[in-house]
């Protein structure tokens, strides 16, 4: 039973919050400008500044900065190394990647992929073991076990640390239950060996209280094969199912659980399930949030009011967002919004935005003094968020730092968390600063680690990476902490509006089809959007059209001689019909498209009452129908207009198809 009842609204699809520009006024600027500088300052200056310069010195990442069809190449060939299982296999794949048109090989690389004997598999070796280099730098072993003389050496350092394990998205109840008693074994035994740690009062404290020394991170999608918006209430209670467990563990143990974020789709269901599990279990609890979404300022004020109307002390994770690719091509793919920001300064403005909604809601020092009530709760519109910033960006981090100053919050009260292998001089510098820096360690094997590594690869190869700029191009200062807004001569007509949404040009870039004026809308072809499901309006829209449809009752008595007078009377109307003008042939077919978009839900549901088909195979049915007449209404209407063949004298030559009579089709479904 949830201790508090809660109160939530989803995300509307079409929200698109634009955040105010950070800072607010000049003296604040003036603030962020001198934190900033501060630790650029000691960031450059510091020993670990060469550990940067040994990453991105690296053979396969530095040409990669330098040759985009390179890069594209190489992380394919990354993200399919790990079941390559002998030399021969290596270097097939690398030929067929690497020698694509467009692509620029670095010096020396035309010699491996042109190798052969025993020269083949030592070009393929040399690869492999740069891969494994780069993956060593972002995984800390492939176990707990492996990587805790990693994890001692941080804490010895001074920098705290967050276990994650590798791997999301299972497909079997089986995966999902090793996922689970592989986070139970995190839980029952890092502490004891955490323990045994020497004290650092900076990581173990903030400004309510004790902070525990051992965080792990949990991917949810990971403890569930059914983690689908669809089945919203039957996906948290699967989920719950594993989870508890781990919490009421954790909660014994004095263990920090913080639940990530991942595809947009899981979003909403991912902050129900985040809630549910603490209204249930009082463990010392985190969650990711994403400022490349545009919903972020949304959310933060979702979690925000949340936190305070139920008493609830949580942390968040504020993070830019790590599927950014991902979401965007996927979004034109089915022909949706964007849920993520189009243009990087629009994250880095967002990122401040949520910043700042979070920071209003972190508690006072002497609020739960008074109420004595444990590091977790305070009474019911006292609770709130603890800040934990996930970014390597001096700016962001300089701007949060400000906002503390504003609101009379310490240091204490935030937390720098940076990922395992990146930025090494920018956690030193904030530990010498006197703030509290966890680091996000990852552990596991190789292939479920894959898509992590690529992930990261991408971040420092990006050219609009922050570390890139000021550790390796070494960019101007007032560049690297100018606040976030569209590059000179950006944005449309003069404004920051940015980029729009690709699917917006979708019909005109792909060139599917013809666009034949006065058919549809006049533009190519272009499929018709599956429906969201992420959106729980969606969601129960088309459950309302599913529960009030209705089977048709459609006789099955006609004879063989009423089949004959209807292909009769067809035939007697073809020549007629032949003669009208194709555009208004092919008008019938899309006014058939938009009469079924009209009533699509309820044509799917009579899928789902008839066929037995699932929601997203009924709405892809439907979808097809509709693309269709769409499609060919388009490729038709070119074809009857007459084109000449040839120039000669005294003939004129013309192309054209005609129609050849009447036709039945009889359908194998």
């Amino acid at each position: 039973m949830a201790l508090f009842k809660t109160k939530r609204r989803p995300t509307p699809a079409s929200s698109q919050p634009v955040p105010p520009p950070a800072g607010g006024d000049a003296s604040a600027e003036s603030r962020i400008q001198a934190i900033g500088g501060e630790m650029l300052q000691r960031s450059r200056g510091h020993k670990a500044g060469i550990l940067s310069a040994k990453f991105y010195s690296d053979k396969l990442m530095n040409w990669s900065m330098k040759d985009q069809n390179f890069k594209v190449q190489m992380f394919r060939f990354v993200d399919c190394f790990p079941v390559l299982n002998s030399p021969e296999m290596v270097h097939d794949h690398l030929v067929d990647y690497l020698t694509q048109p467009g692509v620029k090989l670095p010096p020396g690389f035309e010699l491996g992929i042109k190798a052969g004997g025993l020269a083949k598999g030592l070009f393929a070796s040399t690869v492999g073991s740069q891969i494994k280099g780069m993956a060593s730098k972002f995984i800390a072993g492939t176990d707990a076990a492996s990587a805790l003389p990693r994890l001692k050496e941080l804490w010895k350092d001074g920098i705290a640390f967050s276990v994650d394990l590798l791997g999301e998205a299972c497909v079997s109840d089986a995966e999902a239950d090793a996922y689970q008693a592989k986070y139970l074994d995190l839980v029952q035994n890092l502490p004891e060996t955490v323990a045994g740690f020497k004290a650092e009062p900076r990581l173990e404290r903030d400004h309510l209280g004790g902070v525990p020394r051992v965080n792990v991170s949990i991917k949810v999608s990971s403890l569930s094969a059914k983690f689908d918006p669809i089945d919203t209430e039957g996906s948290i209670q699967e989920l719950m199912r594993r989870l508890v467990p781990i919490l009421e563990s954790a909660r014994d143990r004095g263990v920090f659980v913080n639940f990530d974020m991942e595809q947009f789709k899981f979003k909403d269901l991912t902050l129900e399930l985040f809630f549910r599990c603490c209204e249930q279990v009082e463990f010392q609890a985190g969650l990711a949030m994403q400022a490349y979404l545009k919903s972020g300022p949304e959310d933060a004020r979702l979690v925000a009011d949340w936190a305070k109307r139920t008493g609830r002390v949580v942390s968040v994770r504020l993070v830019k967002g790590a599927y950014w690719d991902f979401e965007t091509i996927h979004a034109e793919e089915q022909g949706w919004p964007c849920p993520v920001w189009n243009e990087k300064w629009q994250t880095d403005r967002c990122f401040e935005e949520m910043t700042r909604i979070l920071l209003d809601a972190c508690p006072k020092a002497n609020g739960k003094a008074s109420e004595g009530l444990g590091p977790t709760r305070m009474a019911p519109g006292a609770g709130g968020v603890k800040l934990a910033l996930g970014s390597h960006n001096v700016r962001s981090i300089a701007a949060a730092l400000v906002g503390l100053e504003q609101r009379g919050l310490p240091r204490e009260a935030i937390e720098l968390q940076m990922l395992h292998g990146m930025a090494d001089e920018l956690k030193h510098a904030a530990a010498e600063m006197g703030l509290r820096v966890r680091e996000y360690v990852p552990v596991g094997e190789m292939i479920p680690g894959m898509a992590y590594l690529v992930r990261r690869l991408l971040e420092n190869t990006s050219n609009e990476s922050w570390l890139r700029a000021g550790f390796m191009d070494n960019a101007d200062v007032s560049v690297l902490l100018a606040a976030p807004g569209p590059k000179h001569g950006a944005g449309q007509n003069g404004t920051s509006a940015g980029k729009p949404d690709l699917y917006l040009s979708a019909p005109e870039r792909h060139q599917l089809s013809p666009a034949p004026e006065g058919v549809g809308n006049g533009r190519p072809f272009q499929n018709e959007p599956f429906r969201n499901f992420a959106f729980r309006s969606v969601r129960e829209a088309f459950a309302k059209a599913v529960a009030g449809a209705s089977v048709p009752s459609v006789a099955n008595d006609r004879t063989p001689e009423q089949g004959r007078a209807m292909v009769e009377a067809a035939d007697k109307a073809f020549l007629l019909w032949r003669d009208v003008d194709a555009r208004v042939r092919a008008r019938v077919l899309t006014e058939a498209a938009e009469a079924m978009r009209r009533r699509r839900d309820e044509l799917s549901g009579v899928m789902v009452k008839e066929a037995g088909k699932t929601w997203r195979e009924a709405d892809a049915d439907t979808c097809e129908a509709i693309d269709f007449c769409e499609y060919y209404a388009r490729l038709a209407v070119p074809m009857f207009d007459r084109s000449r063949i040839g120039r000669f004298f005294g003939e004129l030559d013309e192309h054209l198809y005609q129609a050849r009579g009447v036709a039945v089709v009889i359908s194998p479904w």
